[in-house]
């Protein structure tokens, strides 16, 4: 080598060079692994994924609420209204209670026309649902039940939907995990004696199920509850082995660093030497 000249790394130095950058990368993929891992194992994210845009909702109003809530608990409200009668039968309307959890929404004609009569009273009453037939298997209650009802005005007889109408509930939180937002389902029953499951769309984000109302009577929102977890798998002797070969790999890459700078060195010693004598020839 002449003097002046750069020193060039020879093949075999870049070699080590490339098996200890490997070696390093190698112990850093392990520390995250392991680090994984253990955040699996106590991260709640790693159970159940949060879905984005879901917000609490306002306080749930409770016929009679969970003993933690009675404090703050405020009672639901019910509603009456009068609905007028054509010729061929109910106009389109929305009844709704104050605290906006529970609404009807009637189509054209959903109550039939009766003689002498000229309006229908729709009412919405909250109920405990405790007084009520318990939930069907695999199910368990979310909130209050509404009772709705029709009147003819002036009889005050009964009257009967004969159209379409869509209930809609709003649903409150539960202090049990649910197996999916979007099983969220209605229940009706005409004397709250027994449920029948109706088909219905959950709305997650506003916490609301509606469906198809065919006959008054009651309706409550149901969900299934979360199967029971399985018990969390025994990580500790992956843990520890993830540990142990990132330990031995950052240890190997540490001796073969110290290795890799002494052979540097020797070599810049033999460079020294082949540039004095080469000077001195």
């Amino acid at each position: 080598m002449t003097a002046g000249s750069r020193s060039v790394p020879r093949p075999d130095a870049r070699r080590r060079g490339r098996r200890l950058a490997a070696l390093v990368g190698a112990a850093v993929v392990l520390a995250y692994l392991g680090g994984a891992v253990l955040s699996a194992r106590h991260s709640p994210l790693a159970r159940r994924p949060l879905l984005d845009g879901l917000a609490p909702p306002p306080p749930y109003h409770w016929v009679k609420p969970p003993t933690e809530l009675a404090p703050t608990n405020k009672p639901p409200s019910d509603t009456r209204r009068t609905v007028l009668l054509g010729a061929g039968g109910s106009e389109v309307s929305a009844v709704s209670t104050g605290d906006g959890q529970a609404s009807l929404v009637l189509e054209a004609n959903a109550i039939a026309p009766s003689p002498g009569q000229h309006e229908v009273a729709v009412s919405i009453e909250p109920v405990d649902p405790a007084t009520l037939a318990p939930a069907p298997p695999g199910l368990v209650l979310a909130g209050n039940a509404y009772r709705m009802s029709f009147a003819y005005q002036p009889s005050g007889k009964a009257a009967q939907l004969s159209g379409r109408a869509t209930a809609v509930l709003i649903y409150p939180l539960l202090p049990i995990p649910v197996g999916s937002l979007f099983d969220y389902t209605m229940l009706a029953s005409a004397d709250g004696k027994t449920w029948a499951r109706q088909t219905s769309v959950a709305t997650p984000g506003s916490h609301q199920v509606a469906t198809t109302l065919t006959a008054a009577g009651y309706v409550v929102v149901a969900v299934p509850p979360a199967a029971a977890a399985a018990s969390a798998p025994n990580r500790v002797p992956l843990i520890a082995g993830l540990a142990g070969a990132g330990a031995v790999i950052i240890i190997g890459a540490a001796v073969l660093a110290r290795r890799l700078r002494r052979s540097d060195d020797d070599e810049d010693d033999e460079d020294d030497e082949e540039d004095r004598d080469d000077r001195d020839h």
